[in-house]
């Protein structure tokens, strides 16, 4: 087999790897606390799966805002294989935007829930506190940061926003950049070879 076939293969593995497919979820109790409307409950509002080869998946648990209005508890579950140290969130502009913390979020509801000065942000399973950067000006989107370590492979994280997101997107950790990368410089040298042999 030759360079060019190698590659190609290669490239194709690498992006079908990367796009995944979405499976039918069960809620995970335990992921978040209960607080709020939610009373006992510890599923969240809104539960995001991370699995193997990139598939993604949503449910909603619980309608029912944990603050009886608008807000939300976002749970996360990486089964991803390696860790989630970001990811981008949007959603509408209702109640001011999804970014438009008002005052009630996730640690109003008790002590050692999360910390952060919005007091919106929760913490992974390895006990470190989620944060907030990148909020646009419109509040409709913004980043959460999982603490230094991100949330590990088999791990959750919980944090709270002003709604339910509507997309979000998780920045492609550097291998997976550096995989991508050979694999189009490998496209582009056989595109180049074919052109000038």
């Amino acid at each position: 087999m030759g360079l060019s076939k190698i590659l190609l293969a290669g490239t194709t593995i690498a992006a079908l790897a990367s796009i995944g497919v979405a499976h039918a979820q069960a809620p995970q109790n335990g992921v978040c606390p209960g607080i709020g409307t939610l009373g006992s409950a510890t599923d969240c509002n809104v539960e995001i799966f991370y699995g193997a080869g990139g598939s993604v998946s949503t449910i909603n648990p619980n309608v029912t805002p944990y603050d009886g209005s608008d807000d939300n508890l976002v749970g996360i579950i990486n089964n991803s294989g390696a860790p989630i140290t970001t990811l981008t969130f949007t959603g509408s502009s209702f109640a001011g935007g999804l970014f438009a913390f008002d005052g009630d979020g996730l640690q109003t509801y008790g002590v050692g829930l999360g910390s952060d000065p919005t007091g919106y942000g929760g913490k992974t399973s390895l006990g470190q506190f989620t944060t907030f950067t990148g909020i646009n000006a419109s509040e409709t989107t913004g980043t959460v940061v999982f603490g230094a370590s991100g949330i590990p492979n088999g791990g959750t994280a919980y944090f709270s926003l002003e709604g339910p997101p509507s997309a979000f997107v998780r920045t492609p950790e550097p291998a997976t950049l550096a995989i991508m990368g050979v694999g189009l410089l490998g496209l582009g040298l056989v595109s180049r070879r074919r052109k000038n042999g």
